[in-house]
């Protein structure tokens, strides 16, 4: 059993009209979502709510609790929690993708979408899109993500196009994101759950303000409820030119498991770096 610590916000920002980012806590079933929307007047706000509201009512449904019992049982939770955090984003997709296809006023939208699910005392997190996923860990930050955007993935750029746009606006433009077409590839990460691990998810109205070792700073000087308001005032008055979005995770304790030896942690770091760079190797 896990004690969790979380707060979130989401901010319209100085210069937006709507707010098309949507978040979601949920302590209970250790779900924790951030997406920010995109696509015309409402088809942002409308893509951004579809996909946080069929991840969670996939996730918390009563048979995918009843599987991560049978999983703990069986030795394999998480990998079969991992697969169920891809397939809800998979069904998240084809909903927005269904409803944009059906509604003209929402044609085109879509959604970056990034997850954390905390199953047994792994940390599963799972991206699409460049809302930004981190772990702070013995002081530390690391991603937790995989940006989909043409700056990190700078060799997709067609020939004709290198040199015509700026790194800045290269890191803007998505290569991936939920609801655009019929399917979608989600980058997941896996790693073992510690006694005060925090997982910080936004959307790039944060990052774009607030650098990430900013961010580390913050959330370690402050609980999961005022770092985020920290945050997102340090955002807003640097511009606010985005929507801003935060969830802050603080695991504060793990039922037989807070007393993990240095051998069992750094075992843990080999863990999780061999799953980001097998996450890498798929985009």
């Amino acid at each position: 059993m896990r004690m969790v610590q979380s707060a979130g916000c989401s901010d319209i920002g100085k210069v937006r009209k709507n707010n098309e980012d949507c978040f979601l806590l949920d302590d209970p079933s250790g779900l924790y979502i951030v997406a920010d929307g995109m696509g015309g007047h409402r088809g942002g706000s409308v893509a951004s709510r579809i996909a946080v509201d069929a991840i969670a009512a996939y996730l918390t449904s009563p048979a995918a609790q009843a599987a991560d019992v049978d999983d703990a049982g069986s030795g394999h939770l998480p990998a079969m929690a991992t697969d169920r955090l891809r397939r809800s984003i998979a069904l998240a997709n084809r909903k927005i993708y269904e409803h944009s296809v059906a509604d003209a006023a929402c044609r085109g939208m879509g959604t970056t979408v990034s997850a954390l699910y905390l199953s047994g005392d792994s940390i599963i997190t799972a991206n699409v899109g460049d809302s930004p996923i981190y772990l702070l860990r013995n002081g530390e930050i690391e991603n937790l993500y995989t940006p989909h955007t043409l700056l990190h993935e700078y060799k997709k750029i067609p020939k004709a196009l290198e040199g015509r746009f700026s790194n800045g606006k290269l890191a803007h433009v998505l290569t991936r994101a939920v609801g655009i077409r019929s399917d979608v590839e989600v980058d997941v990460v896996e790693t073992p759950c510690f006694v005060e691990d925090i997982v910080v998810l936004c959307s790039d109205g944060l990052s774009g303000k607030v650098a990430r070792d900013e961010i580390r700073d913050v959330v370690c000087q402050n609980d999961a409820e005022g770092a985020c308001r920290q945050l997102t005032e340090m955002a807003i008055q640097r511009g606010g030119e985005d929507n801003i979005t935060v969830v802050v995770v603080h695991i504060t304790g793990i039922e037989g498991g807070s007393s993990k030896s240095l051998m069992a942690r750094i075992a843990g770091i080999w863990a999780w770096g061999a799953s980001f760079f097998r996450s890498r190797g798929r985009t």
